[in-house]
């Protein structure tokens, strides 16, 4: 299935790939489609975010890349009146959720997509909340996926589970929690969210060599410790967003 096309198709997208601002040089790598595991959601972290003035900001010298980039680093982007600019295919791998501190690209995995405006997160206050509109096109955006791709309520995910803790803002993480708490798809073999898995994928890794008993003991803090450390994370032996997304890149 051809998803660029069958997104176009949908009444709330506007195609931008010939509008918004791009490089004639610099191109994204492609990925498959197929192998895609889920939506991630981001915010603008700017009251006056658009498509336009995010693909401007990306194209050139910025926080990403002091080189700038081929254009807007996600798939899309949602204004404030609902519409989602759909800015590159959905094979074009952007680095909208890209980080050196895991091994590989989640950019490779994730499809992503921006909702435009400055909305307050954990440890950031912002001046927004996403309008009415915009959740309407989030709730659209993801029924698409649903359908087209057969995804699961939990293979729908927030920039926060990437180790960015305000993105996409206290409103749409709740939106997010929700649909995700309906628990129906596993990205490994292990369920990261239970002790045992949490053991038993350390223990692949090679870090841990106790007991599969559901206890979180002293040595297996020191084990995710371990692990942190090798990936470049704090080695604070908490299990959170970030060494979560670490773990499963590793895994794979």
């Amino acid at each position: 299935m051809n998803y660029t096309e069958e997104l176009l198709k949908q009444p709330f997208v506007k195609d931008a790939r010939k509008i918004l601002l791009r490089s004639r040089d610099k191109k994204w790598s492609r990925r498959d489609p197929a192998n895609l595991r889920g939506l991630c959601l981001h915010q603008g972290l700017d009251a006056n975010a658009s498509a336009s003035g995010t693909a401007k900001y990306d194209y050139g010298p910025n926080h990403i890349d002091p080189k700038g980039l081929p254009g807007l680093s996600y798939t899309g982007f949602i204004e404030r009146d609902g519409t989602l600019w759909l800015a590159w295919d959905i094979e074009d791998k952007t680095w909208s959720q890209g980080t050196s501190l895991i091994p590989g690209d989640e950019n490779e995995k994730y499809v992503a997509f921006c909702v435009g405006g400055d909305f307050s997160g954990q440890g950031y206050i912002g001046t927004q909340e996403p309008s009415t509109e915009q959740m309407l096109t989030v709730e659209k955006l993801w029924a698409f996926w649903k359908q087209v791709a057969g995804w699961k309520n939990n293979q729908l995910f927030g920039h926060y589970h990437f180790g960015k803790p305000a993105c996409p803002g206290f409103t749409l993480t709740a939106f997010i929690e929700e649909i995700r708490a309906e628990k129906d798809w596993q990205d490994a073999k292990y369920d990261l969210e239970e002790v045992e898995g949490r053991q038993a994928a350390l223990f692949e890794l090679g870090v841990y060599k106790g007991a599969i008993d559901g206890t979180w003991s002293l040595d297996c803090r020191y084990a995710l410790s371990k692990f942190q450390r090798s990936v470049g994370l704090d080695p604070d032996g908490v299990w959170g967003p970030l060494t979560n997304a670490a773990v499963l890149a590793t895994l794979r």
